[in-house]
């Protein structure tokens, strides 16, 4: 089995993404798959190329993407993707955008990741995980999207799933009201959800 996953360069005045160094932890941790990595800029249109490149590379039989989420507790996979891009934060190319049907296709496209088992195995494997049901609007939506609609566009058989990622503990020093996770139980969390693949 072949698994492409991809994580985020840091954004929104952030030093790191967790969503990336969780990504390089998780993958030198599994020895069920042949892995490979891809750091995806924080950019609506070139995400999307970025990611279809490595899918066109590597041909994997899944990819899990990954992004940042913070606010949220603990690693959340997502359950669909809309075709709406909405939000008044810029991305790293300073673009904002307010657009429905921003990449073509249908309203909205469900993750091919069986997500209920995905989340029983990260809970049977010590840590807390939940099924979310808004993938926001910004970037790591975009691409999850854009993604799906491709596999789906060219009849691939892949399957395509996104997990958000809570703060690590270093960045939430100067916020500590917000919540935040270690980097090792992100990763532990992302490679038990992995093994349901196997």
């Amino acid at each position: 089995m072949k698994i492409l996953l991809t994580g985020f360069e840091p954004f929104g005045g952030e030093e790191v993404n967790p969503s990336w160094q969780a990504v390089l932890k998780a993958a030198k941790k599994i020895d069920f798959a042949e892995i490979s990595t891809v750091c995806l800029p924080v950019e609506y249109y070139k995400s999307v190329d970025a990611a279809i490149k490595a899918v066109n590379d590597f041909c994997p039989d899944a990819v899990l993407l990954t992004g940042q989420a913070g606010g949220r507790t603990c690693v959340s996979f997502e359950n669909a993707a809309v075709n709406i891009a909405d939000s008044d934060t810029g991305d790293n190319a300073g673009k904002i955008l307010h657009t429905v049907n921003c990449q073509g296709g249908p309203d909205r496209l469900f993750s091919t990741l069986p997500i209920k088992e995905t989340v029983d195995a990260v809970n049977k494997g010590g840590f807390p995980s939940y099924i979310s049901h808004n993938a926001g609007r910004f970037v790591c939506n975009h691409v999850f999207y854009g993604v799906l609609k491709y596999v789906s566009d060219k009849k691939l058989d892949i399957i395509v799933g996104f997990a958000h990622v809570p703060f690590i503990p270093a960045q939430t020093v100067n916020k500590p009201e917000k919540p935040s996770m270690s980097l090792e139980n992100i990763a532990d969390s992302l490679v038990a959800a992995l093994e349901v693949l196997k």
